[in-house]
């Protein structure tokens, strides 16, 4: 356990792709403590502890005696095997990246889990030095975390943090919308790597642009570009007859649902 509170000792409970882009963007972000990784999956805690410099406990009690805060990145039907035999110190802060799971929820299962237990899962984006990172409640020590990561952003009720992880699976979608266009322009002629860098630079423009205007409505940016006579009002005009934004909402809909149930 380390006593510099600006570089905490992290324990993760769980190693798998999420611990693997987690400890990647913590390392990139300049995050310095010390990060222990359970041994259960051990190919995997091996490989991430020697890309990102963390080290390999000896079971799932010693991540907890050794860290400052421990990450919980685990699927929800595991969470009541993990918890059953461990104990914490009531000090210490547990950060839950359980998706699907409240607060009350994880008291539930471990009662003698320490008053100070948050809830945060991040994009896979993070990785890359952008992504945002939803919090709940606020917690400045979580939030100091999570600014080595992406772009933090705390709610004070769990029915606006769950909304924010609703959009979060937004991200599998829009890569799959970015695979069909790149896919069109490639069928039409272009190679591979011009395909790809036309359709993520446009977009990556086009956030940063938005962005930019942070007072202004996304939609009355729409407007300034997609005015009449122009290609992209045309294109516009079939993507709303053809459903295609409908779509999404309804996709919103029922992944937030399936979240909440």
């Amino acid at each position: 356990m380390s006593k510099d509170m600006t570089n905490p000792v992290l324990g993760i409970l769980g190693v798998g792709y999420f611990a693997s882009y987690f400890t990647s963007s913590l390392r990139k972000g300049g995050y310095k403590g010390k990060i222990y990784l359970s041994p259960r999956n051990a190919q995997t805690a091996e490989r991430i502890s020697k890309e990102h410099r963390c080290l390999v406990a000896q079971d799932n009690q010693d991540v907890i005696d050794k860290s400052d805060i421990i990450l919980l990145s685990i699927r929800p039907e595991q969470l009541p095997g993990l918890l059953e035999k461990l104990s914490f110190r009531d000090n210490q802060i547990v950060i839950t990246a359980v998706a699907g799971k409240t607060i009350a929820d994880h008291y539930a299962v471990a009662g003698h889990l320490p008053q100070t237990l948050i809830r945060m899962i991040p994009v896979c984006s993070i990785e890359a030095g952008e992504g945002v990172v939803p919090i709940y409640p606020p917690n400045p020590e979580v939030e100091k975390i999570a600014d080595f990561t992406g772009t933090p952003i705390s709610f004070d009720s769990e029915h606006d943090f769950d909304l924010a992880l609703t959009t979060s699976c937004m991200n599998g979608w829009l890569y799959e919308f970015f695979g069909t266009m790149t896919d069109w322009l490639e069928e039409k002629g272009l190679s591979q790597d011009q395909a790809r860098n036309v359709i993520l630079h446009n977009i990556r423009g086009a956030t940063a642009y938005a962005l930019q205007k942070k007072d202004q409505k996304l939609a009355d940016i729409t407007g300034e570009i997609a005015t009449e006579g122009t290609f992209t009002l045309e294109g516009l005009n079939l993507l709303k007859k053809q459903n295609g934004f409908t779509a999404w909402d309804q996709a919103l809909e029922h992944v937030h649902k399936k979240l909440t149930e």
